[in-house]
């Protein structure tokens, strides 16, 4: 473990690290995860991401932005994956939110088995360094997010220029019209080539191009034509490359046909001192400036940061290709790709205004690039009728050939899921797309019912008029074992209640009947007392000797009573407590604690009661709090023999710990789990231990220790003793609802 001076320098140099080396965001949280345990010598660190199961801790943290810090778990904590880390012996925990901008990713979840680790600094530390991870969280998303998206590209590219989607390694995906026709090939052909099968160019150059370098290259099967590829990075996989044709024989053609036609490029010849000589037709229609208005003056003039620029331009060999903001005097700013071809003795400009359209048109169409997809994309017209599906699709839903023409209403379960879609499809032609649409849909061979999350995108054609949609299903397999366990926990809820009903009449039974009880044994008792002090008249040994059997039984049945009577109240939750401050070391002084101490000595055993100076006063009811103490020190006495017995109170974070200790025959494992239960006695073997009482006095105990909000447990080996302890915070958090307390004490006290 760090020492806490390093500490926060450990974790910001290796929150740093995370950002250089993780891939995706749950590989982000993995590492934050393991830093963290490294760094503060956390126990257990658990990554959740948004696909896999979160807890309601979790849900509570994203939705709140903020960690969430228990230090002192128990079984009465809030959530109940914190209540099972403390039965799994878990002390504290720490919830963070991994969460960019109103966009989370999942949560981190730190766990001690020490108590009180997660300090307010140290959280509002962890709580600052986890925002800088969840920004490269963010980071590794959006870039998922732009490589899922490059699948769905469509090359339908506005330009009159060629263009291709290339691989990194120079295998062509798609082509536009243009390329076609220059290369005298289909799609398909096109689509099973590569750079290399087209232009005359090395795997050298291809890097280079990938690099962002613009390349030159004659055409493979065309000498005597030159081309100028120039590439953008749309992903880490994927190319857009513009082909230029810069050989002589199609100059002039291309400067009267391409240059004055373009919808998506301004042509700008410059002299090599960079002022205009000529600029195309559609200059004034793409810039809103004429071109008589800047021929004559100096182009970098009109550039944003013109000096940075201008030296870029000047050091490039050959081609300068980049982003830059122009605006030529009329107050309209333009960002626009700028691409400068060198020459002798002039420079051309090529400023490509459309290029943001370009990309959002490569996310708006879509064809056989498709069939890449791992999630099932259905295209059906404007009516719903299907007109093609991937290969996903196809296994999903075991759809063929037969099944075009068809309406994909009809693929739906019910009633409500066809609604549901096509109300959904009715909002996409309005708003263009719609996502996170749950419908039930059927797998055609034999009609089973498949949950699935859609998104639907209308298909515009070139005056944006719908023609179609595309349906993207995501299976939900969960979404059936969810309300299978909705329906599972409602009958189980059913189940508690009934039980829960019964519990409670018996408990009421039992209070009622004990109760009955108490005025008949009270006689006994009295009239068994009265002969024994002969004011019925003297009495024979023989009479003496039954007589006191039957009041000493009949004392030890009204005890067997008054604690069944305790049992039933506080089961029933009518346990009034009077809570008062509590000094422990006047407790020693009790007549109770006083005749089990004198208890101890009669059987030769050493009784201890050891205060830590530390221990502050607490709120309780001093009453309850003794019959704890009697029950434990009188266990603990039945089952010694020899030693002694001593009780320890110390402070334990905001509560008060007590231990009783023994040195008596200890407890078996299997007796440990059952100890606290109602009416449990020790055995050994199949014989009851001598000295075993009713089995109610440890369950009792507990119930009160849990009324005051604490909680009590033992540790106990066979042959070496036990220690019973039990803890009391040192300020009440009881609950109105399980008892009633004296209201004046507290307000006497706060």
């Amino acid at each position: 473990m760090a020492s806490q001076d390093a500490a926060p320098d450990k974790l910001l140099l290796g929150a740093m690290g995370i950002a250089k080396e993780a891939q995706t965001p749950k590989d982000v949280m993995s590492r934050f995860g393991e830093l963290l345990k490294s760094t503060y010598g956390i126990d257990q660190v658990i990554v959740k991401d948004k696909q896999g199961q979160l807890g309601t801790v979790d849900e509570f943290t994203i939705n709140t932005g903020k960690p969430y810090v228990d230090n002192s778990l128990s079984s009465y904590s809030t959530f109940s994956e914190l209540i099972r880390y403390y039965n799994e012996g878990f002390k504290c925990c720490m919830v963070l939110p991994i969460a960019k901008e109103g966009k989370s990713f999942g949560t981190v979840t730190l766990l001690s088995r020490n108590d009180q680790i997660f300090t307010q600094g140290l959280a509002e530390m962890l709580w600052v360094v986890s925002g800088l991870v969840s920004g490269e969280a963010s980071v590794k998303f959006e870039k998922d997010k732009s490589l899922s998206l490059a699948r769905y590209f469509d090359a339908s590219f506005n330009s009159v220029l060629p263009q291709l989607l290339v691989e990194q390694k120079g295998a062509i995906v798609k082509a536009n019209k243009s390329a076609m026709n220059q290369f005298d090939r289909n799609q398909k052909e096109l689509a099973n080539e590569s750079l290399a099968d087209v232009f005359d160019i090395s795997s050298e150059e291809i890097s280079r191009l990938m690099g962002g370098m613009p390349v030159s290259a004659y055409g493979r099967e065309s000498r005597d034509r030159m081309f100028e590829l120039t590439s953008n990075r749309i992903n880490d996989s994927l190319f857009h490359v513009l082909v230029r044709d810069v050989s002589p024989i199609r100059e002039a053609k291309a400067k009267t046909f391409l240059m004055d036609n373009s919808d998506v490029e301004v042509f700008i010849a410059l002299d090599l001192n960079g002022r205009i000589t000529w600029a195309s037709e559609n200059m004034e229609r793409m810039l809103k400036v004429s071109k008589d208005v800047v021929i004559g003056k100096s182009f970098f003039d009109f550039v944003e940061n013109q000096h940075a620029v201008r030296e870029q331009v000047g050091s490039s060999k050959g081609t300068y290709s980049g982003h830059v903001s122009f605006n030529f005097g009329n107050d309209i700013e333009i960002g626009a790709k700028l691409t400068v071809l060198k020459g002798d003795g002039l420079m051309s400009c090529i400023i490509s205004t459309d290029y943001d359209r370009f990309i959002k048109s490569l996310e708006k169409n879509f064809d056989d690039l498709v069939s890449l997809s791992n999630e099932s994309i259905i295209r059906v017209d404007k009516s719903g009728y299907i007109l093609s599906f991937n290969k996903s699709a196809e296994r999903l839903f075991r759809l063929g050939k037969d099944n075009v023409g068809t309406q994909i209403y009809a693929m739906c379960a019910e009633k409500e899921s066809q609604d549901r879609l096509t109300s959904s499809m009715a909002i996409a032609r309005s708003n263009g797309f719609i996502s996170d649409v749950f419908v039930n849909m059927l797998d055609l061979s034999g009609s089973q019912s498949i949950p699935c999350q859609q998104t639907i995108k209308a298909i515009t054609d070139e005056k944006d008029a719908v023609v179609g949609y595309l349906v993207v299903s995501r299976e939900l397999l969960t979404k059936r074992e969810l309300e299978q366990a909705r329906e599972d926990r409602n009958r189980l809820a059913r189940d508690v209640e009934k039980l829960k009903t019964e519990s409670e009449l018996k408990s009421q039974f039992i209070y009622n009947i004990s109760h009955d009880l108490k005025t008949p044994i009270t006689n006994i008792m009295g009239f068994s007392k009265l002969m024994l002090t002969d004011d019925f008249g003297p009495l024979t040994k023989e009479q003496r000797d039954n007589i006191s059997i039957i009041y000493d039984e009949s004392e030890r049945f009204m005890q067997l009573v008054k604690q069944i009577l305790d049992v039933a109240k506080l089961s029933s939750g009518i346990v009034k407590m009077d809570l008062q401050t509590v000094k422990f070391k006047d407790i020693e002084e009790n007549p109770s604690i006083k005749s089990l101490a004198e208890a101890c000595a009669n059987k030769g055993l050493e009784f201890r009661w050891i205060v830590d100076q530390e221990v502050p006063d607490i709120t309780a009811d001093p009453n309850r709090l003794i019959q704890v103490f009697s029950n434990l020190i009188s266990n603990a006495i039945k089952f010694t023999e020899k030693g002694s017995i001593t009780v320890k109170v110390y402070r334990k974070g905001r509560s008060v710990r007590v231990d009783v200790t023994d040195t008596g025959i200890g407890i078996s494992k299997e007796d440990r789990t059952k100890i606290f239960k109602k009416f449990y006695q020790l055995k050994r073997g199949l014989v009851q231990q001598k000295g075993a009482g009713t089995g109610l006095g440890l369950s009792i105990a507990k119930e009160v220790v849990n009324l005051h909000s604490g909680s009590m447990s033992l540790v106990s080996d066979v042959g070496k003793g036990s220690t019973f302890w039990f803890t009391i915070p040192i300020t009440p958090k009881m609950k109105k609802k399980t008892m009633q307390y004296n209201r004046s004490e507290i307000q006497e006290q706060h």
